[in-house]
């Protein structure tokens, strides 16, 4: 008999009633209030132990830390507040994926993938199926913050700016950034960046 679970859906926190089945874990699920999609990983489950509770992490516990840094200037920086959610634009396609609360893996489209953006390379294999995690959190009087780290150790060369994107590093983005992956590259943009402030 299956079960019936409660899960959070990471956009709008609806609470959601759905039934357990085996495979749940690599379906899409459809929220009904905001009506945004998301694979079933990305939502929390609200009622004990159950599939989806939080997705494992891969990437390096040892030594991780977080860096606020302007890459132009070189001088340590906290970001302002933001309180909407980025965007990656895949350079010179026009083709931008959006942000979502928690955890968003980025990698190589690929049949067997937990990328929950998956970019077209065409034949090259260069960039991993899951190669970068931006992780999303609501953090108080600074709003959404996008933290950027590798998915795993072992990945070709990976670069945000100029400079190499370290295994255990967690870089906070800020408007503007490019991630330079193999066989393609990215900026990270918040919509409403340029507002003009009232």
């Amino acid at each position: 008999m299956d079960e019936i679970i409660q899960i959070k859906c990471p956009f709008c926190g609806s609470v959601l009633s759905v039934k357990t089945q085996p495979g749940i874990e690599s379906k899409n699920v459809g929220c009904p209030v905001c009506r945004h999609k998301y694979p079933f990983t990305h939502f929390k489950c609200l009622s004990g132990s159950s599939p989806g509770d939080e997705p494992p992490t891969d990437y390096a516990r040892k030594e991780e830390h977080t860096s606020y840094r302007s890459y132009e200037s070189g001088q340590t920086e906290m970001p302002k507040e933001n309180l909407e959610l980025g965007r990656l634009t895949v350079d010179g396609s026009g083709i931008s994926y959006r942000l979502m609360p928690g955890r968003n893996v980025v990698g190589r489209k690929a049949a067997k993938s937990e990328a929950g953006i998956q970019i077209y390379t065409a034949d090259s294999r260069a960039m991993s199926r899951e190669h970068i995690v931006i992780d999303v959190k609501n953090v108080p009087g600074k709003g959404f913050v996008h933290t950027l780290s590798l998915y795993k150790e072992k990945v070709n060369p990976t670069f945000i700016g100029s400079e190499p994107l370290v295994y255990g590093d967690r870089i906070v983005l800020t408007h503007g950034d490019v991630i330079r992956l193999p066989d393609t590259t990215l900026k990270f943009e918040l919509p409403d960046e340029e507002a003009t402030e009232i």
